[in-house]
């Protein structure tokens, strides 16, 4: 089975998140335009590319605005491969979560704010106007050998901020915006969306007895993150170099005097377990950067955290700075130091570092929305479709990437187009060599498709009209697949 065909038969799932037959072929054309066209990937472009340019167009735009369907649905068919995709029937589901940002270029549009540039320098804070969401990915790895993983997106979440009012506003206006801004936080929002994953993964009775492992960065390593984890969930971040810990109280001896203790002796702090001899350091070998590497590491277990409280213990892993070079016998440069949190003290030291090594893939995903699939790109002003379209659109990137894994595997195999001369080698397909190969399957498919004689259209004088008839790929494909 090619790509075309094992995508085409995902999409064919979404049936049931839609009410109607007719939004859900048109949400299928709508998947395949965007996937399809060329530069800008709007609605109007994706109609175009199906060959409906020339059809009444309103009812492709309702298909986010109007039409009654929810996004998180649209997510359903990588949690029911997901299975498929672990090592064993006890692996645990890894998943990244991270927060984007797509920018637009107009305040006037719903849900768009004033935040900040994350790509500005650190000393030098820019703001821009954009879209928030909250994403959640599910990180696989190849079952045979050790490779690079794939995070297949699983939520992606609208998380705007609370509307600030204007500076005459009332006195209960601002305490309003108070409270509404304590409810709209990030770390709110991604509780919500782990929640939700949760009780997905607890509605399927082969990842509900799994446990749930969560990757994030230090934004994410606080209190309201922590303290509201759902059953069954590990949490797995970075920590301050400078935290506090504390080793476990230790059992009173006599009676007790003053103010009972919560926590015992003071720990030392994660920049101090790297500079101490005395911590052993333990080789630990993960997959990264094209190959099985060894890591040096230093933890300590059953330590305690104010932000976690006394009846949750962590452990703390310190990954020391790994050395490389720019090119054959450079200068040896390093990189920064990692400090680890764990919720689960337990958790073993390979699952916890090739965890944090592939949280690095839902980066990748940021980078595939907004390079190469135009998901900030949409022009639209309703409410709905504002919301809505960068779900859809990413609901359909990670289904591609579902049928890649389902049809060859992790590796780049023969099907895929050749390499450019500048590249030597590929591991594992990357995004444009799969919008390549399906576009180069549509082509195929519309060229094997029979052509219309236009002779049978010679009392239509109209330009427009022929083409109108004309069979465009994407066109074919939605008529041979239906």
């Amino acid at each position: 089975m090619n790509l075309l065909e094992t995508f085409d038969s995902l999409l064919q799932q979404w049936r049931g998140v839609f009410s109607q037959e007719r939004t859900f072929e048109r949400a299928r054309r709508l998947t395949f335009g965007l996937l399809s066209c060329l530069r800008m990937h709007l609605t109007s472009t994706a109609i175009c590319a199906s060959g409906r340019q020339f059809q009444d167009w309103s009812a492709d735009y309702r298909v986010c605005s109007r039409s009654p369907w929810e996004p998180r649905q649209l997510f359903d068919v990588v949690l029911d491969h997901l299975p498929g995709l672990l090592p064993s029937a006890q692996a645990p589901v890894l998943v990244a979560i991270d927060d984007t940002i797509l920018k637009k270029t107009s305040r006037r549009i719903p849900g768009v704010k004033v935040l900040r540039d994350p790509m500005s320098l650190p000393f030098h804070v820019n703001f821009c106007y954009g879209l928030r969401f909250v994403q959640v990915s599910a990180l696989v790895s190849p079952r045979e050998a050790a490779g690079p993983a794939r995070a297949l997106p699983v939520r992606f979440d609208f998380a705007p901020p609370a509307n600030k009012p204007q500076k005459n506003a009332s006195d209960e206006a601002w305490e309003n915006y108070k409270e509404e801004q304590k409810k709209r936080t990030l770390s709110l929002a991604g509780v919500e969306a782990l929640s939700s994953l949760r009780a997905s993964l607890d509605q399927r009775p082969e990842t509900s007895p799994r446990q749930l492992i969560v990757c994030g960065d230090g934004s994410y390593t606080n209190r309201t993150v922590l303290r509201s984890l759902p059953e069954r969930t590990t949490y797995l971040g970075r920590l301050r170099k400078d935290a506090k810990l504390y080793y476990p109280l230790p059992e009173a001896s006599g009676k007790a005097t003053g103010r009972p203790r919560r926590y015992g002796p003071a720990a030392p702090t994660p920049e101090q377990i790297l500079k101490d001899d005395a911590v052993e350091i333990v080789k630990v070998r993960c997959f990264a950067a094209g190959q099985p590497r060894d890591f040096s590491v230093k933890v300590l277990r059953n330590l305690t955290w104010r932000k976690t409280g006394t009846d949750m213990p962590v452990q703390i892993v310190v990954v020391k700075a790994v050395g490389y070079r720019l090119r054959k016998g450079s200068k040896l440069l390093y990189r920064s130091p990692a400090f680890l949190l764990c919720t689960d003290p337990q958790l073993e030291l390979a699952t916890l570092l090739q965890a944090y090594i592939d949280r690095w893939e839902i980066e990748c995903n940021h980078r595939d929305e907004k390079s190469l699939l135009g998901v900030a790109q949409g022009q639209v002003w309703n409410p709905n479709s504002v919301r809505r379209l960068p779900q859809f659109q990413v609901a359909g990137y990670s289904l591609l990437l579902l049928a890649s894994i389902l049809s060859s595997g992790f590796q780049r195999t023969a099907d895929y187009l050749p390499l450019p001369k500048w590249r030597r080698k590929s591991i594992r397909p990357s995004l444009l060599d799969l919008l390549a190969l399906v576009r180069d399957q549509i082509f195929s498919t519309a060229v094997a498709a029979p052509v219309l004689n236009f002779d049978d259209f010679a009392n239509i004088n109209s330009p427009a009209a022929k083409l109108q008839k004309q069979p465009l790929a994407s066109e074919t494909l939605c008529t041979l697949a239906a």
